[in-house]
């Protein structure tokens, strides 16, 4: 099925979900763990990003959007294709391209496969914002430090064509895959120069 027939039978499921009975009443809850978007307001926002382009990037910015639409993410797009959501902006110093942070992440392919998780190893990732893959250096940005942020990196802003290989050879990541990171910007520290 193309993406334009899913486009319109999307936004026809939702003006059919909108008929119908009264919804049920709105139960309070004390402390919400996330805000959560409106389901039909998150479907036609995320399905705007639909593509009917054959190209690579478009089919890989379709598969973010289907995750995203499955998953019900909130997510946001910039113009380079990197998918985000600030699950907690922070409260600290803004960060920016050069500086030094500690960060624990965890990264993972659409279907769930773990290739990387800091806190299992029970060691932060300290590194530069502008030698990481190019989705960090520019999602990383939109935070402040003690900030979370959830990024679905195409391809080209990740490991693109050669994929992610270990010091010991193994491929933890295949070419031209959409990658899911989940960072907690822990610290920033100054460097002495």
């Amino acid at each position: 099925m193309c993406y334009i027939d899913r486009l319109y039978i999307l936004i026809l499921l939702v003006l059919l979900m909108g008929c119908g009975s009264d919804p049920a009443p709105a139960q309070v809850e004390e402390t919400p763990a996330a805000p959560v978007a409106n389901e039909d307001d998150l479907l036609l926002r995320l399905s705007a990003y639909l593509s009917t382009d054959t190209s690579r990037a478009a089919r890989e910015q379709n598969a973010i959007v289907d995750y995203a639409i499955e998953e019900l993410l909130d997510v946001k797009a910039t113009n380079s294709g990197l998918f985000y959501q600030v699950l907690q902006p922070g409260t600290g110093d803004t960060i920016a391209w050069g500086d030094f942070l500690v960060a624990h992440y965890k990264g993972y392919l659409l279907d769930g496969s773990v290739f990387a998780d800091s806190r299992q190893r029970d060691r932060p990732l300290e590194f530069y914002v502008g030698n990481m893959i190019p989705g960090w250096n520019e999602g990383l940005q939109l935070l402040r430090v003690g900030g979370q942020l959830r990024l679905l990196v195409p391809s080209h802003l990740g490991y693109g064509a050669e994929g992610l290989i270990s010091s010991r050879g193994k491929t933890l990541v295949t070419p031209h895959q959409i990658l899911v990171f989940e960072l907690e910007v822990v610290e920033k520290r100054e460097i002495e120069k």
